[in-house]
């Protein structure tokens, strides 16, 4: 399951990424080396503790718990849509929908 809502603390969307089945454990190098390959921006990757791209024209920080902030995006569904191929890259999209 993924949801994403409206950040309470800065303007932007949170999603965050559930599953019933499985604890859910993204590998944020993997991760990375797959999103640079799809073409977009690595900013910074801390190793099981934080990735930073640009995403469409957005800073994403995406964590290990799977959770992932888009700054300054208001439109949840857009989040929903940017985050699928995030969780795709990190191989738990199936897991999750």
């Amino acid at each position: 399951m993924i949801i994403a809502k409206p950040c309470v603390t800065m303007k932007g969307i949170v999603i965050g990424a559930y599953s019933w089945d499985r604890k859910i454990k993204v590998d944020l190098t993997g991760t990375a080396q797959c999103l640079k390959e799809k073409g977009y921006v690595i900013k910074k990757l801390i190793p099981g503790m934080m990735l930073i791209l640009e995403m469409e024209g957005y800073e994403v920080s995406v964590y290990p718990s799977g959770k992932i902030i888009i700054k300054l995006l208001e439109d949840s569904k857009k989040g929903e849509e940017m985050a699928r191929t995030i969780y795709d890259c990190a191989g738990i999209l199936e897991v999750i929908s």
